[in-house]
């Protein structure tokens, strides 16, 4: 009885990882598809291509569950789209205006989430948004060169801190600490 129940936890074990192989396999597959047009030949090199792709997902983003909901990530797309366009005219129009209003500085953004892939993403979708660059960071937060360093950019930067903890928690909130469940 206990052979089977050992097979049995390897089973559940197997069966997430295999999925998450699959799902990876298949992305690496459409990504080869859309980078050849479709050219059957080109397959020669995708088949080994995809695979060793799939291969070094697993060996930089192992296998396991995800703390980020994946409609709660897509749901930030427009607002994150619609801000960087804001923000990009703002940039233009401080860089042509002829009085050159910006305030350039480091800001220290202290943040609530622990340190691993939201805290991560956080930094790069940081350093995407026009007049900020995520430079770094410590245990308090990030270390951000921002054009506008004042208390404005402050206060956005808390903003879409907190609408990326809402994307990977569990329950759709942060808990009472701040921090990402």
């Amino acid at each position: 009885m206990a052979g089977g129940r050992l097979k049995l936890k390897q089973q559940a074990v197997f069966h997430p990882v295999f999925l998450t192989v699959l799902k990876r396999a298949v992305l690496m597959a459409l990504v080869w598809l859309a980078l050849t047009g479709g050219d059957a030949q080109a397959w020669v090199y995708g088949a080994v291509a995809v695979v060793c792709a799939t291969a070094l997902s697993l060996i930089l983003l192992p296998a396991g569950p995800r703390p980020a909901r994946v409609l709660r990530l897509f749901a930030l797309f427009p607002g994150f789209l619609m801000r960087s366009i804001v923000g990009g005219v703002d940039v233009a129009w401080r860089a042509l205006h002829p009085r050159l209003p910006v305030s350039p500085g480091w800001v220290s953004q202290k943040t609530s989430m622990r340190d691993g892939p939201a805290r991560s993403l956080f930094g790069a979708e940081t350093s995407l948004l026009p007049g900020t660059l995520s430079a770094g960071c410590d245990e308090a937060g990030l270390k951000i060169h921002c054009l506008d360093a004042s208390e404005r950019t402050q206060t956005r930067l808390a903003a879409e801190e907190k609408r990326l903890a809402r994307a990977f928690s569990e329950d759709g909130d942060a808990n009472e600490e701040g921090r990402v469940s």
